[in-house]
């Protein structure tokens, strides 16, 4: 069971509609994301206040993330400009009743996938993932695509000599990558500005290559590798930038990490 989306009669059998795509999990439950030129991004450029925001500047744009997302389902489920055949499939689906109960059934959190990252001693960038250039210092190991989502939806002649306008989403880029490998330098502070603090997920990378290191599983291994170098640091009372690499990298294999492809 399901409840209303927004105030509204938005109820149904079937929780949370990802229209275009019934990407189904347990219990008839649906993951919404990104699909297809039109979707619950918003390309409004608001989300740049996000990274050096304050907290009523941060909320803003949460609040501003979350209305987008609320207007755009009622509009599809109730709207006369929709035709009859996607409000009625739009309708059939709602809000999971029994997930975040406290917020009317909407997440408590705007994902932030790319904001303030450090410039440490090793910067990660795109031909360091394109090329898997080999790192001595390697500490695990990333293979998903460098997937950098749309920054503004506006129009151009599609195709180019037909001069048929139509809606484009600018600054899409998605490209395979092998695995590569991520050095423990990416990880570091420079050594003047920090010798106790070591940074597994907003670490030193290109704007290019966190669009491929940000997935969760990756982080996971950097977490893990974070918190083993850490451990020998604070053992041997040692700055983070001298920590024994090769020993690092021995206890990370003895827990089953894979550092080479």
């Amino acid at each position: 069971e399901s409840r209303p989306l927004y105030g509204e009669t938005w109820a149904g059998r079937r929780p949370a509609y990802r229209p275009g795509k019934h990407n189904l999990r347990p219990n008839g439950k649906c993951d919404v994301n990104s699909i297809g030129p039109f979707s619950l991004n918003v390309l409004d450029g608001s989300n740049r206040d996000y990274p050096d925001g304050d907290g009523a500047t941060r909320a803003r744009v949460r609040e501003r993330h979350l209305r987008y997302a609320q207007g755009l389902l009622w509009f599809l489920a109730n709207d006369d400009a929709v035709p009859d055949h996607v409000r009625a499939e739009v309708s059939r689906w709602g809000l999971c009743a029994d997930e975040f109960e406290d917020s009317d059934g909407w997440p408590h959190q705007l994902y932030v996938r790319d904001g303030r990252r450090l410039l440490g001693e090793y910067v990660l960038r795109e031909r360091d993932l394109v090329g898997a250039e080999a790192k001595d210092d390697v500490v695990a190991l990333g293979s998903y695509n460098i997937d950098i989502r749309e920054i503004e939806r506006t129009w151009r002649y599609l195709p180019e000599y037909e001069r048929t306008p139509a809606v484009f989403n600018e600054g899409y880029l998605s490209i395979g990558v092998p695995p590569y490998p991520i050095p423990y330098r990416s990880l570091l502070p420079r050594r003047d500005d920090a010798e106790d603090l070591l940074v597994p997920v907003c670490l030193s990378a290109s704007h290019l290559a966190f669009g491929s290191v940000r997935m969760e599983p990756t982080l996971m291994l950097l977490g893990h590798a974070a918190g083993a170098a850490a451990a020998q640091a604070a053992r041997r009372g040692v700055a983070v930038q001298d920590v024994d690499v090769a020993a690092l990298q021995e206890s990370l294999r003895d827990d089953g990490q894979v550092l080479a492809a």
